[in-house]
């Protein structure tokens, strides 16, 4: 049985740390060069090599058409490449070109940074920790 109390400050610090990335990224989206589906999108893929559409809608639980708007994006801005599925030759994946895996890259390092000042004071443990944990809850919702 879950203790009533944990349960409650569980949900309100989610709520709280939802609303804080929320409300930074917007700040600091205008001043990266990718918004945060494009970047999502693209770590999907540098994690699970080419992916067509449908999965990358379901891994990051969005509908096909979403997704595919932004993708067209990544590719107008030359990130992606779109090669047709060996598999299924009626459809298509997409790869990460040269030029994605630079920002990719750029990106990752300026967040990292960011992050690594948030959490700066906190003990190496305490940050392996807090990482394992969220990341076996973020996979309850997959």
């Amino acid at each position: 049985m879950v203790n009533e109390e944990s349960l409650e400050i569980l949900e309100l610090e989610i709520a709280m740390m939802v609303r804080a990335l929320r409300s930074r990224t917007v700040d600091l989206d205008e001043a990266q060069e990718l918004n945060r589906a494009s970047y999502l999108i693209l770590l999907l893929i540098s994690r699970n090599g080419p992916m067509g559409v449908k999965s990358i809608a379901e891994k990051l639980h969005l509908d096909i058409s979403t997704v595919s708007r932004q993708a067209a994006g990544l590719l107008t801005e030359e990130l992606l490449e779109k090669k047709q599925s060996r598999t299924d030759r009626r459809s298509y994946i997409y790869d990460i070109n040269d030029k994605g895996w630079d920002v990719i890259a750029h990106t990752r390092k300026n967040r990292k940074q960011r992050f690594s000042k948030m959490i700066d004071k906190w003990e190496d443990e305490d940050i392996d920790e807090f990482a394992r944990l969220l990341q076996k809850f973020n996979n309850l919702m997959n």
